[in-house]
This record gives structure tokens, C-alpha cells and sequence, in this order.
């Protein structure tokens, strides 16, 4: 009777053990956690490029990941950039489901971009610029509204309100550089970022509206754009 229960126990321990390495998300080598002002721990990916002066922070859009941004982190790394590229809480490695998203969950991704910025503050750097793609590039406007230690915005299919993340509301108060890309076969976010440049132009002239004919939402504009990488890395490597 006692090897029964000794078993039973055991089996009972192993099948916890499997159910929690079962719901836990695995890390990529590459990847660390950062911490938010909220206490959400967010998956990173840092790669230091030797004597750079500059840095460049990634944030995704929605349902994505910061794997869309590879092959620019590459490309900035290349050109002398100091890369860290995150995953958006509720997203990739992250803590939190953004199925299950609240508003104010929604309101709490500027805090996501907050600790990004704050980390390469730690790492020594003053000269910032931050790319955010749909709702990545509203979370990135607002932050940067109330962050000067933001160099510069490149903003991809930045909308008018993504889950109550509006952005017409405080274009005005931003006054540093910033680069709006859009695709005209993205319809909502290119009547969108037409009006964010029209907003911001009042108070910032040096401002870049990119406009594609074709090459979709976010981040795909990267994939489907010959040279967006490089038009990106250039305005960055003039403007932070």
C-alpha cells in the first residue's frame, strides 16, 4: 500500500512538473527579461555594436513579435547602430495574454517602451531613436510626448486609435524629429498618417512623411519595400 501511494505521489509531482514546463514561454538565447515600471516582466534581444554612439529601440504592432524587426536590427547594427528590440507585453516571450487585454493594458505598453528607453539610458546612451510599427509606433508617439531622452520617431502605420491608443490628441505636443511611413494600399492608416504629420507640422519642421504605393501594414512595409531599411537607417543616422 505504501509503494501505491509513494508512486501515485510521484507520478502526481512529475505531471506538474510537465503541465508547468507546459505553459512556461522558453527564451531565446539571445533574449533577457527587462522589467517594467509596473512590475511586467518584457522578453529583450540587446546587441552592442563596438563604439556606437547611437541607439535604436524597437516596438512591434499588434499579435507580432519583435522577429519582425530582424532583418532591420541587422542592418542598423551594420550601419553603427546599438540595437535592443522588445517584445510587447501580452506578446512573443513576454508576460500577459493580449487576447485577454483590458484598456488600461492597452494604455500600459508606453510603459513597455519606457523600459526600453530606460535600458539604454543605463547602457550610456543619450542619442535614442525609437521605430514603432501600428500600435507599436502609437505606444512610441506617446511615449516620446514625455520623454525628451527620445532622440527621434519612426513611426510605421501609426493609427488614429488603436484599442483607445489615440494619437491626434497629442501629436502636437511632440517636437522632435520623426518619420512617418505609410502604404497607400493601407488606406486607414495612410489617411492617418497623413493627418499625424498635418498635427505635428504646426510645431515640428523636421518632419518626414514617406509614402508608399504599395507595401501593407507595419512592419510589412519593411519585407515588401525595396530600401525601406535603408531610407529608415539613413533619416535615423541624420536625426539622432
Amino acid at each position: 500500500m505504501k509503494k501505491i501511494i509513494m508512486y501515485a505521489s510521484l507520478f502526481l509531482l512529475l505531471f506538474t512538473i510537465s503541465c508547468t514546463q507546459t505553459n512556461q514561454k522558453t527564451l531565446d538565447p539571445n533574449d533577457f527579461i527587462l522589467t517594467t515600471a509596473d512590475e511586467v516582466n518584457i522578453t529583450a534581444e540587446y546587441h552592442e555594436t563596438n563604439a556606437a554612439e547611437r541607439a535604436v529601440l524597437l516596438v512591434h504592432m499588434l499579435g507580432h513579435d519583435k522577429s519582425d524587426y530582424d532583418n532591420l536590427s541587422l542592418n542598423l547594427q551594420k550601419s553603427g547602430f546599438t540595437v535592443l528590440a522588445i517584445d510587447l507585453r501580452g506578446h512573443g516571450t513576454s508576460d500577459l495574454d493580449y487576447t485577454t487585454f483590458t484598456d488600461a493594458d492597452w494604455q500600459n505598453l508606453v510603459l513597455d517602451v519606457q523600459a526600453g528607453v530606460d535600458y539604454l539610458e543605463q547602457k550610456g546612451y543619450n542619442r535614442i531613436g525609437v521605430v514603432g510599427a501600428s500600435i507599436g509606433a502609437n505606444a512610441a508617439l506617446k511615449q516620446g510626448v514625455q520623454d525628451t531622452r527620445i532622440d527621434a520617431l519612426v513611426l510605421l502605420s501609426a493609427g488614429e486609435n488603436y484599442h483607445n491608443l489615440t494619437i491626434l490628441d497629442i501629436a502636437p505636443f511632440y517636437t522632435r524629429p520623426v518619420m512617418i511611413v505609410v502604404a497607400l494600399d493601407d488606406k486607414d492608416a495612410a489617411v492617418a498618417g497623413t493627418k499625424l504629420y498635418n498635427s505635428i507640422g504646426t510645431v515640428q519642421p523636421n518632419l518626414n512623411l514617406k509614402v508608399y504605393q504599395a507595401g501593407g501594414h507595419g512592419t510589412d512595409m519593411l519585407k515588401n519595400v525595396a530600401g525601406a531599411d535603408a531610407t529608415i537607417i539613413s533619416w535615423l543616422w541624420s536625426n539622432t
